[in-house]
């Protein structure tokens, strides 16, 4: 008896856990009907396994999922759940081929982390969510990008020098015949004149270019603006700002900054109580840039802070229409800015600017950003991020 019922045992009969499924969402693989059910699909050549949104099944049951059929219109499948209990109920879920947000995007229901490939034709060097009830929501959320664009600037005008033949031999002459005279001067007052002319003479103005060996080149520059998106409708660009020459886009932060009044009754201005909650919060876009001209950097470094406040209209269509407004710009001399932070003190939110290797605390008040502290550190400052009152910083040397 015990040797028929291990053959029973072994011989047991199982359905089947491994189902096929075709078209959905453009996709064919296997569905795993185990305790944890898994889509197998094929992800560029290599199997990849998506597990099962478990929302309204029986978790912890041997098989959640008792039968599973794809053959349905439109992509759509459906499953049947494991009972609930000795008297339970069992549900029979329809779904619409994939989630409503993304099933042009072939995205199985299920946990993990997907990643979908939105051609904007631009570089996005920063995103961030602004998370705001009266801006963005759960079906319209709103994002803030910095982006850059290669150019190709044309240098055609380089190629003549818009002087006849005869202004040129001109204009060669007199800068002979003044060379001529300097140096007289210089011989009769003993000293060297070459050091006088180096810059005259690396800066020739007369110049002839041979077109058989062809022109002078287009070159890259870099045009770097800020723009205000809609996810939900088709990552639509709602507005722009676009930076200076020269001038690089490095951090963005969305931050609430607040208002603190200053008093300017005596010599040394203080700023108000906010216990009593004078002091309000205003929500700002900071982005910090960093300026490299033509020159390179031979000249000192410096960048901006530009504090954008996201401004909403309505329409003759009562459609609401969000745009960036450029509330304030600061100079910074101290260097590029490479971070932005918010820090939350004693009831009171302040921007933590890394410029160069100088780390300074601004505050928001009377329509400008104020510095009411400063870190020295030792070399150029990357990144700063705050856990209450800690500040943990890099930079490019010495590390944390």
């Amino acid at each position: 008896e015990d040797a028929a019922e291990e053959t029973n045992e072994i011989f047991r009969f199982r359905h089947n856990m491994l189902l096929r499924f075709s078209n959905i969402s453009g996709q064919d693989g296997l569905f795993a009907s185990a305790n944890r059910p898994l889509w197998f699909i094929s992800e560029r050549g290599v199997p990849t396994a998506l597990s099962h949104r478990m929302r309204y099944l029986a978790a912890g049951t041997p098989r959640p999922v008792k039968a599973f059929c794809s053959g349905l219109k439109h992509g759509h499948f459906l499953t049947i759940h494991d009972r609930i209990g000795r008297v339970g109920s069992q549900r029979l879920t329809v779904f619409g081929g994939l989630s409503d947000v993304f099933s042009n995007y072939g995205l199985f229901p299920g946990g993990g982390i997907y990643a979908r490939k939105i051609p904007l034709g631009v570089t996005v060097r920063r995103v961030s969510l602004i998370n705001d009830s009266g801006i963005s929501s759960s079906m319209h959320p709103k994002y803030v990008m910095l982006i850059s664009r290669e150019l190709e600037v044309d240098q055609s005008h380089l190629d003549d020098d818009g002087l006849s033949s005869e202004e040129r031999e001109r204009a060669k002459a007199e800068k002979e015949a003044e060379k001529t005279r300097r140096q007289v001067e210089a011989d009769l007052g003993g000293f060297d004149v070459e050091q006088e002319w180096v810059e005259e003479i690396e800066r020739e103005d007369c110049f002839q270019i041979d077109q058989a060996f062809g022109g002078a080149p287009p070159i890259h520059q870099a045009a770097n603006e800020v723009w205000l998106v809609d996810a939900a409708n088709g990552w639509k660009v709602l507005d722009r700002y676009e930076l200076g020459q020269f001038e690089h886009a490095m951090t963005l932060k969305v931050a609430p900054l607040t208002n603190v009044e200053q008093e300017t009754n005596g010599p040394s201005a203080t700023s108000t109580d906010l216990s009593s909650g004078n002091g309000e919060n205003a929500l700002f876009i900071a982005v910090g840039t960093g300026h490299v001209d033509q020159d390179g950097e031979d000249v000192s470094s410096k960048g901006r802070v530009l504090l954008f406040e996201v401004k909403k209209s309505s329409n003759e269509k009562t459609d609401e229409m969000f745009s960036l407004s450029l509330a304030y710009e600061k100079d910074i001399l101290l260097g590029p800015v490479t971070s932005l932070s918010c820090l939350s003190c004693e009831n009171k939110n302040r921007l933590v600017v890394g410029a160069g290797a100088e780390v300074t605390v601004e505050q928001w008040g009377s329509g400008r950003l104020t510095q009411v502290g400063f870190f020295h550190a030792n070399m150029q400052v990357q990144d700063i991020i705050l856990f209450k009152t800690f500040f943990l910083l890099c930079d490019a040397y010495d590390s944390l």
